[in-house]
């Protein structure tokens, strides 16, 4: 197995980091991509027609498209750049919670999630008048399959769970809960950060 430790500069200090939930360490190739583009192709991307725009543009495209192959997407206009996750899920509420969530509805939200991924659902459920519940979890934060089984119903729309909790370091039964909430015709928002 590599050892991924050394694609990272600050690692090779012997420092343990394990605070990727606030700040991420980058690795060399995305130092020098960033480091690349500060010299040799800062400018508005999608702006401007002057050379330095159109290789931005060039640049912010390419990074699009490793992006849709990483995770495999159909389309490179499926990738939408934002500034971090809590921009993401709140930019989701906004547009998808506030214009497909009903007051029929129900919003499932893991109780263990991050604020980020939990405070923009219970907006949404105010706004819309929709019911949300909350997936309790054991005291090792495991989920109980009883109470995903009885918690996702014909009236979950939505569903959010992080796929590891930052405050556990548990991996998340999102297989399970994925399943469940697309039976029932509703999307799930897996929050990977």
């Amino acid at each position: 197995m590599k050892d991924y430790k050394c694609d990272f500069p600050i690692l090779s200090t012997g420092i343990a980091y394990l605070d990727n939930s606030a700040t991420t360490q980058r690795p060399q190739k995305v130092i020098d991509a960033v480091e690349y583009f500060m010299t040799q192709a800062n400018a508005n991307p999608l702006r401007g027609l002057y050379e330095l725009a159109v290789k931005a543009t060039d640049c912010y495209e390419e990074a699009r498209n490793t992006v849709k192959d990483f995770i495999n997407a159909s389309y490179a206009e499926e990738i939408i750049f934002t500034r971090n996750t809590t921009e993401s899920i709140n930019l989701v509420a906004y547009s998808y919670g506030l214009n497909n969530i009903t007051k029929d509805d129900e919003i499932l939200v893991a109780i263990s999630e991050h604020h980020s991924n939990f405070l923009p659902w219970q907006m949404v459920s105010k706004k819309c008048g929709a019911t949300i519940k909350y997936l309790y979890c054991n005291q090792d934060g495991s989920y109980n399959d009883n109470d995903i089984e009885r918690l996702i119903t014909e009236k979950t729309k939505l569903a959010a769970i992080a796929y590891v909790s930052n405050v556990t370091g548990r991996t998340n039964p999102v297989e399970k809960i994925i399943s469940r909430v697309h039976s029932f015709g509703g999307v799930v928002l897996v929050d990977g950060a």
